[in-house]
């Protein structure tokens, strides 16, 4: 079996924003799984499991304030990257439900890829691949 990234955990105060900005960009994700329990503090605890049959990304409910902004240092996550099919058709999805991209990511002539925040800072990166061919979607010298 080839190793992979089967999930991602990440605390947010209001896990629904998070869900809609990417099942918006990602409309053949799904809610998975989802549930609540009590942490050791006594406090309701939302999970989410948003993704397909092979990757999800629990979401829950255990964060407080916002992250850090990219470009400030920070240890932590930086942001979740996402291929996508057509960047063009995610970014029309993700306006239409209210989502202002934050950046360009840098050209590149066989990948183009756009920046979006959260609610709570966390950035996501949206890529579409122009090539088939590893050696040139790989390409970091350009």
């Amino acid at each position: 079996m080839k190793n992979y990234l089967e999930h991602t955990n990440i605390s947010v105060v209001e896990p629904h924003n998070t869900i809609q900005l990417i099942l918006s960009a990602m409309p053949n994700w799904s809610v998975r799984g989802q549930g609540e329990y009590l942490n050791a503090q006594n406090e309701k605890i939302e999970w989410f499991h948003v993704g397909d049959e092979t990757f999800y990304i629990a979401i829950d409910s255990l964060g407080k304030g916002d992250a850090p902004y990219w470009t400030s240092r920070f240890t932590g996550l930086n942001h979740l990257g996402f291929v996508v099919e057509n960047l063009d058709k995610t970014i029309e999805r993700l306006t239409q439900a209210g989502f202002d991209m934050d950046h360009w990511g840098s050209e590149h002539p066989h990948r183009k890829s756009a920046y979006y925040m959260d609610k709570h800072g966390i950035q996501i990166e949206f890529v579409e691949y122009i090539s088939d061919v590893a050696a040139e979607r790989n390409d970091y010298s350009l």
